[in-house]
């Protein structure tokens, strides 16, 4: 479920009146030369205004209150006027008790208007005398004007923001259901990009990677590997698939989770999730999960693949994945090996890093790429570099997978290489654990076994 209450203050953030006078004081101080103090107050009725928000030596001012019968703030207030004074000391218009109580001598004054009544004030100080001069109070008060504007604007945006993030329609017609169920309606959405851009987009990635992470939303297909040599199921490549409108690839859940941080702990969830099936497949099975070098180098991850039948498992490296430290991630792999954890490089011929992968992490199994089996029959150039990476792997003791395996003739000349396991959409297609076949399907070894011939 959105954090509503969340989603509703980020966005009334963005219209905070408070957050823009803030902003004015701090702009004025550095606007300025010689401001050690700044605020903004309003008068909230004839007696007494109020600071709103303080800078520099005045930050912690926010909060008190000005009366408005006395002083040079309430005579500004009164006329309308940009007043100065050099040295509270000598200036009989000033509140010379409060003047003491903010340690201020120079003041210059900048009333501020609504709706053609001043009813708010700026105000710079300085400890010094004489800190001012006419240009700056020229400067202020040629920008009081658009301040007054400015903070006007925000006051009544912000009520009429107030309004719409409360209004409720009764007509479920006119609500933009999004994920999680929150009803906003087609207004509040309107609302909302407006005053924040992408803060819908924001809440609504946030809300489906915090379901994901409570295991809702995430299931698992598994894609068989065979050993097309005979036939036998070897092992299966679990494959995360993740629920929810709009429907989202793997890839694009897991970057978006990575984008909120939480990346690894969703990589966990999901190998956990995947790991619950052990149990319910043949003993001489293998799976393989996939796992990225910061999920690798997890004591999470380790701890989750200790507690299983860890010499069963794959964990399996791909190609896109960017290895900042291979040392690291060679000394987090050494420790899998103790417990019978193979590594796998996924993707191997699609790019520079899968071998690079392979020539530093010395893996069990080497998958070659869709890229590189796809049209194999059909490329010799294809079929020299599956022949080299046949063997490179038997040079190091490594087992090879031809991934995305489409037709029969790329399965001939793939067994025709001595390449001994595939997986493919001719050999399976990804499919529930229920129904994972034990052997290749029957129009597949026929095919092979009378290609053989």
């Amino acid at each position: 479920m959105i954090d509503r209450a969340g989603l509703e203050e980020e966005i009334r953030r963005a219209t905070d009146p408070l957050i823009l006078m803030q902003r004015v004081a701090d702009e004025a101080m550095a606007l300025v030369e010689g401001v050690e103090g700044a605020f903004v107050g309003f008068a909230k009725d004839a007696t007494w205004l109020t600071l709103e928000c303080g800078s520099g030596t005045l930050k912690g001012q926010i909060g008190n209150r000005v009366r408005l019968n006395r002083g040079l703030i309430g005579l500004a207030l009164r006329t309308g006027e940009t007043l100065r004074c050099d040295d509270a000391e000598s200036d009989s218009r000033v509140d010379l008790d409060l003047c003491h109580v903010f340690h201020v001598v120079s003041i210059l004054c900048v009333p501020l208007r609504r709706r053609n009544q001043t009813t708010g004030m700026l105000c710079v100080t300085s400890s010094r005398p004489r800190a001012f001069d006419e240009r700056d109070v020229a400067t202020l008060a040629s920008l009081a004007e658009f301040i007054s504007v400015v903070i006007t604007v925000a006051v009544d945006l912000a009520e009429a923001t107030d309004a719409l993030l409360t209004r409720t329609h009764g007509d479920p017609a006119l609500c933009a259901s999004v994920t999680g169920g929150a009803d906003w309606t087609s207004e509040q959405r309107f609302v909302a990009n407006v005053l924040n851009p992408g803060v819908l987009e924001r809440f609504e990635i946030r809300s489906r990677v915090d379901c994901f992470l409570r295991g809702r939303g995430l299931t698992h297909v598994f894609q068989p590997i065979f050993d097309i040599t005979s036939g036998e199921c070897f092992a299966v490549e679990a494959l995360a698939r993740f629920s929810g409108r709009p429907k989202r690839t793997p890839d694009l859940c897991f970057a978006e989770a990575y984008a909120m941080g939480v990346g690894v702990e969703l990589e966990l969830v999901s190998v956990k999730g995947a790991l619950s099936s052990l149990s319910r497949l043949p003993g001489n099975v293998a799976l393989c999960v996939n796992a990225s070098p910061e999920a690798m180098i997890s004591d999470e991850l380790h701890q989750l693949l200790a507690a299983s039948e860890s010499r069963r498992i794959v964990v399996e490296l791909t190609e896109e994945a960017k290895v900042d430290d291979y040392s690291r991630l060679s000394r987090a792999l050494d420790e899998l090996h103790l417990i019978d954890v193979r590594l796998g490089i996924d993707d191997s011929g699609a790019g520079f890093s899968s071998f690079s992968h392979i020539l530093r992490l010395a893996p069990d199994i080497i998958k070659l790429d869709r890229e590189l089996t796809s049209g194999i029959d059909h490329d010799p150039v294809r079929a020299a570099l599956g022949t080299a990476l046949v063997s490179f792997a038997a040079r190091i003791g490594a087992q090879i997978i031809a991934e995305g395996i489409e037709t029969a003739g790329e399965l001939d000349v793939l067994r025709g290489l001595g390449i001994r396991y595939g997986q493919g959409y001719f050999l399976c297609r990804p499919t529930s654990l229920d129904s994972i076949p034990s052997r290749l399907p029957r129009q597949v070894w026929a095919a092979v076994t009378t290609r053989a011939s």
